[in-house]
């Protein structure tokens, strides 16, 4: 039988992750994740691997709850909170531009932290980045889909592309708001980039 650990491991990696979030991976040594956590330089080694191992794993963590959280707010269904795809993917867009805005401080998301710190340097760090836009583009695509089977959307819109466009928009804002731009200008531009998606029942699609 193996040894029970000592330590909650879901509020160890919480605890790695705020500090890599806040001092990146560059600015965080061992000795920072030991006087964090709590735990000794063996413990850390033993359960987590290497300092690039455990931050490759709250990374990795990290994106699989964001996409999670995406799909579910903007997904249709019998538990979904609106009822219109449109109206879910404003909401999204939305909420995440207020967020971005009410940080204090501002650090953005830690997608887009790590993609910029270590992206370049770290081949598997890349690949989870790359995975983890693929997927929030493929869940801003789905409720596009969605939006053009409910007649929201004009159906010559490639889902795919539209969803790439939008999470770029998501992006840009996370950047502005670091850059401390206004809240107002964040959401405005949040709303904009909706307007634009081409409607249904738009003038030039009559005819």
């Amino acid at each position: 039988m193996g040894r029970k650990r000592g330590f909650d491991e879901a509020t160890v990696l919480d605890v790695v992750r705020e500090q890599f979030w806040t001092a990146g991976f560059v600015g965080t040594s061992t000795y920072d994740l030991m006087e964090a956590t709590g735990l000794g330089k063996g413990s850390i080694y033993q359960a987590f691997g290497n300092k690039d191992a455990l931050y490759a794993r709250v990374f990795s963590d990290y994106c699989q709850d964001l996409v999670t959280q995406a799909r579910q707010q903007l997904q249709g269904g019998p538990q979904a909170v609106l009822p219109s795809p449109m109206a879910r993917l404003e909401h999204y867009l939305v909420s995440l531009a207020d967020a971005f805005a009410a940080e204090s401080p501002r650090r953005g998301c830690f997608l887009s932290k790590v993609t910029a710190d270590r992206a370049g340097e770290d081949e598997k760090v890349a690949q989870t980045a790359r995975r983890a836009f693929g997927d929030l583009a493929g869940a801003l695509a789905a409720a596009i889909c969605d939006a053009q089977d409910a007649g929201e959307v004009a159906d010559h819109v490639d889902p795919t592309a539209l969803g790439y466009l939008l999470l770029s928009v998501i992006r840009g804002i996370d950047s502005m708001a670091k850059a401390g731009v206004g809240e107002e200008t964040l959401l405005r531009t949040a709303r904009s980039a909706l307007v634009l998606i081409p409607r249904a029942d738009s003038p030039h699609m009559q005819g």
